[in-house]
Formats: structure tokens, C-alpha cells, sequence
């Protein structure tokens, strides 16, 4: 009875974290110029025990005025994580703005390391971003 339960349990952890994506948004109620606070919505709590956002700015970058992201990913887990994540950038009405950049890129982060990832909007009318996160086997 006991081996079935783990069983269960195993595989129902399993099914959970299988695509699924954690996201960090720096949408509150309304645009901002800065960011000042993140929301997170973690739909993978395997992929959160071990990686997780340690940090977001978002700036203007130099000459272009279009708006840059650093995300700062943190590894607390034993071995070397690899992920997949995107930038998706938003409107000021909140919605997405199409791109060729809005696609998935693959990287790792050693145990107890973390990495910064660099995004730039693909244009001016970008006011806002949601960072996602999701596990990944290969690139």
C-alpha cells in the first residue's frame, strides 16, 4: 500500500512540473516607467525549488530608447540547471507586442551560481515585460 502511495506521489510530481512555465511580471495595476515591483505566478514548483528570479530592472537603454531587462536567475540546487526562457514584451495597453524576438533560448547556471539575461524590446512602444521560465533538457 505504501509503494503505491509513493508511487502516486511520484508521478503526480512529476505530471505537475512537465511544461509548464514560471513567470515574472513587472505588470502590477498600470505601466510603469520603472520597475518598482514583480509579481511571480510559479506553475513549477520543482523548477522553483531550485531556480528562481533573484532580481528584475528594466531601463532605457543608450541611444536607442528602447527599454532593456536584467533578470537575474539564481541555482540553489546541486547540479548545473538547464532552462528555456523568453522575454515578452507588452504594450501600454498591456498587450503583447509580436516579434521574431518572442521565441524560447536555451542556458544553463552552475549549482549555486546565478545568471544574468539581457532583453531588448523589439521597439518603442513597449512599456512593460513578463519573463518566463521552464525547464529545459536541452537546447
Amino acid at each position: 500500500m505504501i509503494r503505491q502511495y509513493t508511487l502516486l506521489l511520484s508521478t503526480l510530481l512529476f505530471v505537475s512540473g512537465c511544461g509548464s512555465v514560471n513567470t515574472v511580471s513587472s505588470r502590477t495595476s498600470a505601466p510603469a516607467d520603472e520597475l518598482h515591483d514583480t509579481q511571480s505566478r510559479i506553475n513549477d514548483v520543482l523548477t522553483e525549488i531550485f531556480l528562481h528570479c533573484t532580481g528584475a530592472s528594466m531601463f532605457h537603454s543608450e541611444p536607442s530608447g528602447l527599454l532593456k531587462t536584467h533578470i537575474i536567475v539564481a541555482n540553489d540546487g546541486f547540479t548545473t540547471r538547464t532552462f528555456s526562457w523568453r522575454t515578452v514584451w507588452l504594450n501600454a495597453r498591456g498587450n503583447q507586442i509580436e516579434s521574431h524576438t518572442n521565441v524560447w533560448e536555451g542556458t544553463s547556471v552552475p549549482s549555486g551560481a546565478s545568471v544574468t539575461l539581457t532583453s531588448l524590446a523589439p521597439t518603442l512602444a513597449a512599456t512593460d515585460f513578463t519573463f518566463e521560465l521552464r525547464r529545459s533538457d536541452s537546447f
